[in-house]
């Protein structure tokens, strides 16, 4: 019986731990009504679409800029290293 009450405890213990705490510091309303922003469709132009896709382009040109393929393949071979290590040997029993 003694077990049953400090499991039954322990659990309500945890469980309290995931309430969140009340703060009645603020006042203020959670949510103001306000008004939504008037989008304008014909905004983002052609320029503006043009030049977007010249800075991604600029991000990555080419291998080299991260490095190359060192940590690439560096990284597969650690992967496939680690798995042989890990593998249990195959034996009959």
């Amino acid at each position: 019986m003694y077990r049953l009450l400090v499991t039954l405890a322990l659990c309500i213990a945890s469980v309290s731990a995931f309430v969140a705490p009340l703060n009645n510091a603020v006042a203020h309303p959670a949510f103001a009504a306000r008004e939504a922003p008037k989008l304008n469709l014909l905004e983002n132009t052609m320029a503006d679409f043009t030049s977007q896709v010249a800075t991604s382009n600029m991000v990555a040109s080419n291998v080299q800029d991260f490095g190359g393929y060192f940590f690439p393949v560096f990284g597969i071979v650690a992967l496939a290293g680690l798995i042989l290590f890990l593998a249990p040997p195959l034996v009959d029993e």
